[in-house]
C-alpha cells in the first residue's frame, strides 16, 4: 500500500501556517520583553532585572522559534509538492480523525484517497486541515498532487465526478497492499474478460457483478 502523509489545507485552516505565525508571535514577545528587560537592568543596574530579560528572551524565543521552523519547513514542502506534484483523481474512501492536530477544539479530518497510478489502485493520506466533515462525503472525488512519496490535498477539489474503475476504488474488499498479480478471467454474468488481482475482488465494468479470485487463482462461485 502506498501511504502518503502531508498535512495540507488552506491559508489559515493550515495548522503548519498556524504554527508557523504562533512560533513568530512568540519570538517578537519574547524580544520586546527580554529587551525591554534588559533595557531596564542597563539603566537600573539590577542584576536580576538582567537575568529575567535574558531568561525571558532566551525561553520563549526560542521556543518560538522552534515552532515557527517546523511550521516554515512543512509549508515550504506542501507548497513544493502542489506545485512540482503530479496530480491524480481519486475517491475519498474513508475519514480519520488527526487527533494530534485540532482545529477550534476539534480533530482535523484526514482523508483515505484511493487512486489510479499506472493502472494500479494506491492509497494515501492527507491532511485537509479541516474539521468539518460535511465537506468530504465518502465517494466523492478529490485532487491529490503526488510529489517524492508526499501527498497534498489540492484545496477546492471536491466534486461529483465519476472516475474511471470507480467501483474498484470503492470496493471495501480490494486491499491496495496485496496487489502483486492480475489474471484474466471470464465474467460468468456477461462474459466480460476482467483483470482481477489475485485474492482480491473487482467488479465486472459492464455488468457490476463482483469477482473474487481465490490466493490459488481460482474464481469464486458467483451466488
Amino acid at each position: 500500500m502506498v501511504k502518503m502523509e502531508l498535512k495540507s489545507s488552506g491559508p489559515w485552516s493550515n495548522p503548519n501556517r498556524i504554527m508557523f505565525y504562533l512560533g513568530m508571535l512568540f519570538v517578537v514577545l519574547g524580544a520586546l520583553t527580554g529587551g525591554i528587560g534588559v533595557v531596564i537592568a542597563a539603566l537600573t543596574h539590577e542584576a536580576g532585572m538582567l537575568i529575567f530579560g535574558v531568561m525571558f528572551l532566551a525561553i520563549f524565543g526560542g521556543i518560538g522559534g522552534f515552532f515557527a521552523l517546523i511550521g516554515y519547513k512543512n509549508l515550504h514542502v506542501h507548497d513544493e509538492v502542489l506545485e512540482q506534484g503530479v496530480v491524480y483523481l481519486g475517491k475519498i474512501f474513508d475519514l480519520e480523525p488527526d487527533y494530534e492536530v485540532l482545529m477550534n477544539g476539534q480533530p482535523c479530518i484526514t482523508l483515505v484517497v484511493r487512486f489510479l497510478m499506472r493502472g494500479q489502485i494506491r492509497e494515501a493520506r492527507v491532511n485537509t486541515g479541516d474539521a468539518d466533515v460535511s465537506f468530504y462525503p465518502i465517494g466523492a472525488t478529490v485532487a491529490i498532487s503526488i510529489h517524492n512519496g508526499l501527498a497534498a490535498f489540492v484545496p477546492g477539489s471536491v466534486s461529483d465526478q465519476r472516475l474511471e474503475r470507480e467501483s474498484d476504488l470503492m470496493n471495501p474488499d480490494f486491499d491496495p497492499s496485496g496487489v502483486e498479480s492480475s489474471l484474466g478471467v471470464t465474467c460468468p454474468n456477461c462474459g466480460a474478460n476482467v483483470a482481477v488481482p489475485v485474492g482480491m475482488s473487482r467488479f465486472c465494468p459492464y455488468c457490476d457483478t463482483k469477482l473474487t479470485l481465490t490466493d490459488e487463482g481460482e474464481l469464486v462461485r458467483v451466488r
